[in-house]
């Protein structure tokens, strides 16, 4: 009877600390991508996007932590591992693929496979767009090349969708098209 009951503890424990493993590891990931958003794109977005991003990376956080707590009541020598795999999952994952990917889930996604087609273009954000035409690495069907040339050919004067975040001192300004009218 003794076995049985510390089987099932095992049982249960292993359970509930993979669990807690898994659901960590995704609230830092997002948290993360959540937090660089915040610190990158704060003076660019409004202040709603602003909030509703703040509070993603507020929850993912509570989840994170929360996991952590649990793993440290029942299996404390499982946190010499938990924790470095969270640190990697909010850095990479999370971080390093948000910036790469501009904080645009379609943008990386498109990164990842290599090519790009027009209904990917027009869910994207102005500044994942302007950046996905621009990007070598990334192939664009004709009707995303069709998109690029639609949204990217602006009048003498106007702004360039997109590119507000690549020019003037610190990316403060906006760019804007110079070039004489045809």
């Amino acid at each position: 009877m003794k076995i049985i009951r510390v089987l099932w503890k095992f049982l249960w424990k292993t359970a509930v600390v993979a669990m807690a493993l898994l659901l960590g590891a995704l609230g830092a990931s997002q948290a993360g991508w959540s937090g660089a958003e915040l610190v990158i794109n704060y003076p660019f977005v409004g202040m709603f996007e602003n909030f509703i991003t703040g509070t993603i990376f507020s929850l993912t956080m509570v989840l994170s932590a929360g996991a952590v707590v649990v793993v440290q009541k029942i299996a404390k020598p499982v946190l010499l591992v938990m924790v470095p795999m969270l640190l990697y999952s909010a850095a990479v994952p999370g971080v390093w693929n948000g910036f790469f990917g501009d904080f645009d889930a379609t943008r990386v996604e498109a990164i990842k496979h290599g090519y790009a087609n027009g209904y990917a273009l027009e869910h994207m954000s102005d500044r994942g767009r302007f950046r996905t035409c621009h990007d070598t690495r990334i192939d664009l069907t004709d009707d995303a090349e069709a998109v690029c040339a639609r949204v990217l050919d602006v009048a003498p004067g106007e702004r360039i969708p997109g590119s507000e975040h690549r020019c003037g001192f610190l990316g403060m300004f906006g760019c804007f098209n110079t070039a004489p009218e045809k």
